[in-house]
């Protein structure tokens, strides 16, 4: 290599460190140094806290105001189901495309209905939020709803009451769907596990339902340096909710027998060869479903997307059924692996029943 060429070669990262690196780490040190000082500034006050978070939210409204003004059309997609303290919640999605081509996707609003929930009330609170954004109904192309009566009855629901809207303004363009998630959530809930879900929740009551259970239980995973830390609850609304518990309990099953021997509430199931076979096939069962459900969600999924993941998962479900047949358990790890750490053999019929 040329002497000339060389000394380039070596002369241009000091050039870069000189020119970008060092200048970009003063100005990091200087913002740093700033933020560090403008923070015993900020002030912490309940009010000062939530004056802040509603301007905040006041701004993002207008930003998706000023988004939603310039769509050329878009569709909604909404889900009303109840918190905790039992008033109804609807969730009001919007997406839509402007004259550029550029999509939109938002949560427009989430409205408290104290009331009766019947698909009129629910569609007086989808016009308002329309209103909001000033989106006209004739521009709508495409709605998607839950599986609820009040919301997808054909004639005093909410699909019924925006189709007597779109057909008074003529607008017989828009499509109506189920929602994909809903849907795989439901065909999951026809899969009774109620012989091994049952005993996993009342094990899970007694350790998190009282407060010194609760407390041992977690000094006792502490102590003896587990990888997990508590239990979590199961809470059937929570479409992951069952598959992570599951998960849990499956990991802690040794952990939770000696806790609950020492409660002098043992289980005998705990210490069944073909209870705990159940329990690891569902792990695994339930982890495929919850990757599913995974999925499915997100922004920016098309229906084509999510049509082609449903198939692909139709597809494996009959890979599964192969494998089973054959006693072939390569795509269900925990239960392959308990199968091969006890030594009397396990009840095959389960899994197969199962599928």
């Amino acid at each position: 290599m040329p002497e000339r060429t060389q000394r380039r070669w070596h002369t241009r990262p000091k050039f870069i460190e000189s020119q970008f690196i060092r200048p970009a780490d003063d100005f990091l040190v200087y913002c740093n140094v700033c933020l560090f000082r403008a923070i015993p500034n900020i002030s912490l006050l309940a009010g000062s806290v939530v004056r802040r978070t509603e301007e905040l939210g006041e701004n993002i409204v207008l930003q998706i105001r000023e988004k939603a003004r310039n769509l050329l059309w878009y569709s909604l997609a909404l889900d009303e189901s109840n918190d905790l303290s039992s008033t109804s919640q609807l969730l009001v999605f919007i997406r839509g495309v402007n004259l550029d081509f550029q999509i939109t996707e938002e949560l427009a609003s989430v409205c408290s209905i104290h009331g009766t929930t019947p698909g009129k009330d629910i569609f007086m609170e989808v016009q308002k939020t329309l209103q909001d954004y000033s989106l006209q109904w004739n521009q709508l192309r495409g709605v998607t709803v839950d599986g609820g009566k009040n919301m997808a009855g054909v004639r005093k629901g909410l699909v019924g009451q925006i189709r007597t809207q779109l057909e008074d303004l003529q607008n017989l363009g828009a499509l109506f769907i189920h929602c994909i998630i809903h849907q795989q959530a439901l065909c999951g809930k026809d899969l009774d596990i109620s012989c091994v879900l049952k005993p996993v929740v009342s094990a899970v009551n007694f350790i998190r339902g009282h407060a010194l259970n609760h407390r041992q239980f977690q000094g006792f995973l502490e102590e003896i340096d587990s990888g997990f830390c508590d239990l979590p609850y199961h809470t059937a609304v929570r479409w992951l909710s069952c598959g992570k518990l599951l998960f849990r309990f499956y990991n802690l099953r040794n952990e939770i027998d000696v806790f609950l021997t020492e409660k002098d509430r043992a289980d005998p199931q705990l210490s069944d060869p073909t209870w705990l076979s159940k329990l690891s096939f569902l792990v695994d069962i339930t982890s495929h479903m919850n990757e599913l459900n995974l999925k499915l969600q997100g922004k920016d999924n098309h229906v084509c997307d999510l049509y082609r993941i449903i198939k692909g998962f139709r597809r494996k479900l009959s890979l599964f059924e192969a494998q089973l047949e054959r006693e072939s358990f390569s795509h269900f790890h925990c239960f392959k692996e308990f199968c091969a750490t006890i030594a009397v053999d396990v009840n095959l019929d389960f899994p197969k029943k199962i599928d």
